[in-house]
């Protein structure tokens, strides 16, 4: 009996110590998996901040990329232009070489729009300077990359330094806030009214018998203050032309336009061809003036006559 009991002892003993022996195998393995997971985890990351870094680094290179020693200048004299609606092109090199311009992003936040008042160099995508955009022109910008910007220019996106639109251009707000001035100026001008002579009017026949004779009638005067609209034109017409400018109806298939319009008030149709000669003398960015023109009328109502106007 005594023996029986020791051998229980032993027995239960050695199932204690198998049982402890098991559980670190399972604790064993379960640490060497969770090691592996930390380790992919690791190399996982590590990846991915190698390839944030790439793409950093691509991006990188873009921002830095030397557009301007990549542009071919060239004089007018190594080009064949030709007169286009918007522009002095020669297009017959747009084609040659690579593509300069594809190669960087443009920013198409913040952009400012423009109107030209004197010849922007302009430039195909191949980096070669084609030509110049001509004089009012607006140039809405899609996007700019340092000094340069793209934009459509008659269908056709084309290149230029944004400092060379800066020093032959001014800003569409610019332009706008000159056109609501100028609109505001003739609102507001003091339209001529012809004032009443009393020194006219006779007065009351009076007879001895202190019984008043009424006057005889006096007739209203049958001039106008206004012109009708083919006569303001007409006056506006030869104020230019007295001034020393030619009427020139070919500048509607290629010269610069603009919309104005025209009170019928007697004295306006002078002021504003005197007006439009200062303009001309003057002429635009760069003291560049101009001794032609040509109008057509797009309609009236009961104050104005609308018209658009073209000059070189």
């Amino acid at each position: 009996m005594k023996r029986m009991k020791i051998w229980a002892i032993i027995m239960v003993a050695i199932m204690v110590l198998t049982a402890c022996g098991n559980t670190k195998e399972v604790n064993n393995i379960d640490t060497e998996t969770k090691e592996s997971n930390i380790s992919e985890d690791i190399n996982s990351n590590k990846t991915e901040a190698v390839s944030e870094k790439t793409v950093e680094s691509e991006i990188a290179l873009e921002d830095t990329t030397d557009v301007n020693s990549m542009i071919t200048e060239r004089d007018d004299s190594e080009l064949n232009l030709k007169s286009y609606h918007y522009s002095m092109e020669d297009r017959t090199v747009c084609d040659e070489g690579e593509d300069v311009f594809s190669s960087v992003m443009f920013d198409e936040s913040n952009s400012t729009n423009y109107v030209t008042t004197g010849k922007v160099p302009i430039y195909a995508q191949n980096g070669i300077r084609i030509g110049y955009a001509n004089e009012d022109v607006d140039i809405i910008v899609m996007g700019t990359y340092g000094d340069w910007c793209r934009f459509y220019l008659d269908k056709d996106m084309r290149y230029a330094r944004l400092s060379d639109i800066e020093a032959n251009a001014i800003t569409m707000d610019e332009r706008d806030a000159i056109v609501e001035e100028v609109n505001k100026q003739a609102e507001t001008s003091v339209k001529a009214e012809t004032p009443v002579d009393i020194t006219s009017v006779e007065p009351p026949v009076v007879d001895n018998t202190d019984t008043p004779v009424a006057p005889e009638p006096v007739e209203e005067p049958t001039t106008s203050d206004k012109y009708t609209p083919e006569e303001a034109m007409a006056i506006f017409r030869a104020g230019m032309e007295a001034g020393g400018m030619t009427w020139n109806p070919a500048l509607k298939d290629g010269g610069s336009w603009g919309t104005g319009f025209m009170y019928f008030d007697k004295g306006y149709p002078e002021w504003a061809a005197e007006t439009n000669l200062e303009s001309a003398a003057i002429g635009g960015h760069g003291g560049n003036s101009w001794t032609e023109f040509y109008f057509e009328v797009t309609g009236s109502d009961d104050e104005c006559v609308y018209y658009t106007m073209w000059r070189p």
